[in-house]
């Protein structure tokens, strides 16, 4: 079976274990055993570039611990999976960028050379859906719209995965699932999250914005491969409300659709979002 080390993210460790339990279920169905690296930080966020330069160092640390251990990364948060990216960018094309950073690492014990891959679990999927189709069981009968994890494929001559402006990847993986895909206009904007850091009230009402679009298009859930978009979906719901009170649609990760798809009955991985299992 093929390893990688799983990077929950900060939001997931902390708020959604299920889309953890799902997605290593998933996994594990594919063939890809997700290894637990306990020593994991925080990726630093996008948002820390934007006024410090220190950021490299944390993600820089991840990256070490992984190339250590020999195996590459699968990311389940958007933010982080652009982080990453970006540090290995910067590192492997500016040398003396990497000497600063490894004087740093070798404090506790790190050297990095540039040769961890990471990829979002969307990327890893896509990868595999001859693997995925060959074990999906079910038939879903759900209506489903679409919240893409921008960060996933933005800059593109980074992320250099899907069409940065109207990705497919959510698509090509839940039509093996027979999930009706509710098209509506806001699809490919941003969910709101990160707006939120630092307007929390213009977040929220961007994220209103799309639900209720979803929502008046007849989607029951709306789907995302992102603790972010799920933070600001699920767990900011009352804010969300205050703009529409009217909005009606639970949130749903791709990884517990697919187990539903794949036969998979964990609790624990399923119900928390309100999806019944027998």
């Amino acid at each position: 079976m093929e390893e990688k080390l799983i990077h929950m993210g900060c939001m997931i460790y902390n708020r959604f274990p299920d889309y953890e339990i799902s997605a290593k279920a998933v996994l594990g169905a594919i063939g890809i055993k997700a290894k637990d690296m306990h020593n994991f930080a925080c990726c630093s966020s996008t948002i820390v570039p934007s006024f410090s330069d220190e950021w490299i160092y944390l993600a820089s640390y991840n990256l070490a611990l992984a190339e250590k251990e020999g195996l590459n990364i699968v990311t389940l948060c958007g933010t982080c999976t652009a982080t990453f990216k970006r540090a290995n960018y910067e590192l492997v094309r500016d040398e003396a960028l990497l000497k600063k950073v490894n004087s740093r690492l070798e404090e506790v014990g790190l050297s990095y050379s540039g040769k961890t891959e990471v990829k979002h679990i969307l990327e890893v999927l896509v990868e595999k859906l001859d693997e995925l189709k060959a074990v999906i069981k079910n038939r879903l009968d759900l209506r489903i719209a679409l919240q893409h994890p921008c960060n996933v494929f933005r800059p593109d001559y980074i992320a250099e995965f899907d069409n940065p402006l109207e990705p497919e990847a959510m698509r090509k993986i839940l039509r093996l699932t027979g999930v009706e895909i509710i098209d509506y206009p806001e699809e490919y904007q941003c969910c709101g999250s990160t707006i939120t850091m630092v307007n929390e009230s213009l977040g929220a009402r961007a994220g209103a914005e799309k639900l209720i679009s979803a929502n008046k298009a007849g989607a029951e859930f709306i789907c995302v491969a992102c603790g972010n978009c799920a933070f600001l979906f699920d767990k900011k719901l009352d804010e969300i409300k205050k703009f529409e009170p009217e909005v009606n649609i639970k949130t749903i990760f791709i990884t517990q659709i697919l187990a539903l798809a794949l036969g998979i009955k964990n609790k624990a991985a399923l119900d928390i979002r309100g999806v019944e299992v027998e």
